[in-house]
């Protein structure tokens, strides 16, 4: 990816045009980049709309002669890296709350890039 395309002049635009409107968590891919915009959300715990609008975890690991299958998906052997992307944490790992209006990008499993406000 070219430094001067990231974050896209696109996902700039969005972002700053669907903040005016009140939440905007999105995500948005170019069919290879997936941009990841957080912004705010309601909160459970206390019904306030307020940041972290989303949440990021980051996982790599090496299954040696191991294929992972789950739901449909699977994944082969050696090693893997994944970006998981989700309004709250949906395990007892260690998530990342995005700060409000950060930009990441990921390819190929990788995060690429992450811009902060």
């Amino acid at each position: 990816m070219r430094p001067a395309a990231w974050p896209s002049r696109f996902v700039r635009r969005k972002q700053a045009d669907l903040r005016k409107l009140g939440p905007a968590n999105f995500l948005y891919t170019d069919g290879e980049t997936l941009f990841a915009h957080g912004h705010r959300r309601i909160q459970a715990a206390t019904g306030e709309i307020k940041p972290p609008g989303l949440f990021l975890l980051s996982c790599r690991c090496v299954h040696a002669d191991e294929t992972v299958d789950a739901h449909g998906v699977s994944i082969g052997p050696g090693f893997q890296e994944v970006q998981l992307i989700a309004s709250i944490p949906l395990t007892d790992e260690n998530w990342r709350p995005f700060a409000e209006g950060e930009i990441v990008a990921v390819s190929a499993g990788k995060l690429l890039a992450s811009v902060m406000p």
